[in-house]
């Protein structure tokens, strides 16, 4: 666990060991928000743990997306007496449909997390639901505006926005290709940009994972993601009965661009 870096006034974020998760940390006069919880009950002690070395305030929380590592830890909180959890509703609703199916991903870190067996293993679903429009938090002096951009990393990626701090979830990865799992490729590449038009708001902009962004960073990626998407569709095209021959030219590496390509197909209709 690394040590909290400020990114603007009573605005912090702290990388977990392992999938190097950001956490954000928004404190308020009043109440403090926490962005995304962890892996398990194992890491979200930690993250709880590290929390209250900052604030003993009483805590909101808030989860980016429906990805085990971002809501697994929801349970800790809940135990520390959290009763707001905020989360798009497709977020919402693929956690507590779906959520059970992602504790073998956990197996090696978190195994009381995927067998379903000890303290705060249970899946803790948000019940503070955002829609398409933006939701305002006082946290007291300090205002946390959550808001949804459209389908991309996942379709219930949620943004969280204050005066100088962007918490992106996995919309923004940097240091690591993206994850294109339950991705929507080309929509992806229009909600980075407009993410990339609302860059100049925010001084500091967190990825779900590694290092602050800047505006070209986000622009790149988006362009990146783009020219995949022309490269891959051409490459269908010429061969539609293999579309794995594709992969050596896409951006991203050889996993990573075999579900690009499947999500692509997927999630668009045929041509």
């Amino acid at each position: 666990m690394s040590r909290w870096l400020e990114v603007g006034q009573d605005n912090y974020v702290l990388t977990t060991k392992g999938s190097k998760l950001n956490t954000g940390l928004i404190v308020g006069a009043e109440r403090a928000m926490v962005i995304d919880t962890g892996g398990g009950p194992r890491q979200g002690s930690e993250i709880l743990d590290a929390v209250r070395e900052m604030t003993r305030l009483p805590l909101v929380v808030v989860n980016t997306h429906a990805h085990y590592d971002h809501f697994f830890g929801n349970a800790v909180f809940a135990d520390d007496g959290v009763t707001e959890f905020y989360a798009h509703e497709n977020c919402a609703a693929e956690i507590e449909e779906n959520g059970d199916a992602q504790r073998s991903s956990v197996t090696a870190d978190e195994p009381e997390m995927a067998a379903g067996e000890g303290n705060n293993v249970e899946l803790v679903v948000p019940n503070a639901i955002v829609k398409d429009q933006p939701v305002l938090v006082d946290l007291g002096g300090q205002i946390a505006t959550l808001f949804y951009l459209g389908r991309g990393h996942t379709d219930g990626d949620l943004l969280v926005g204050t005066t100088t701090t962007l918490y992106a979830g996995d919309l923004v990865e940097q240091g690591s290709h993206p994850s294109f799992e339950d991705s929507y490729p080309e929509e992806w590449a229009d909600s980075l940009r407009h993410l990339s038009a609302l860059r100049h708001r925010y001084e500091f902009l967190i990825p779900g994972h590694g290092e602050p962004c800047s505006d070209q960073f986000v622009k790149t990626m988006a362009n990146t993601m783009t020219t995949a998407v022309g490269q891959a569709w051409q490459s269908i095209r010429e061969t539609p009965s293999d579309a794995t021959k594709a992969i050596p030219i896409l951006p991203y590496g050889p996993e990573q661009s075999r579900w690009f390509i499947n999500r692509l197909q997927e999630t668009r209709p045929q041509h």
